[in-house]
């Protein structure tokens, strides 16, 4: 929703962003907060499929197995401030 109506880099923030990331050489910030979601998503997936051993309907947690950064491609981001 954030990005609605907006088809082209805003640069104030882009510039603000590679200042503050020395044009993407100093990640380490962006990182961590990269891993905290994907941790994130494990950590739901892990519940979600626990979950399903109680349900009728069979379980999620035999079919496919994310465990961490390696099970991910970022292909995109957008930065929120």
């Amino acid at each position: 929703m954030l990005c609605r109506g907006v088809d082209k880099p805003v640069a104030e923030l882009y510039r603000r962003f590679n200042e503050e990331t020395e044009d993407g050489r100093q990640m380490g910030a962006v990182s961590a907060l990269l891993d905290d979601a994907i941790n994130s998503i494990i950590e739901v997936k892990e519940e979600g499929d626990i979950d399903s051993l109680f349900r009728g309907g069979g379980t999620s947690g035999l079919v496919s197995a994310v465990s961490g950064l390696e099970d991910f491609e970022l292909i995109c981001f957008v930065v929120v401030k």
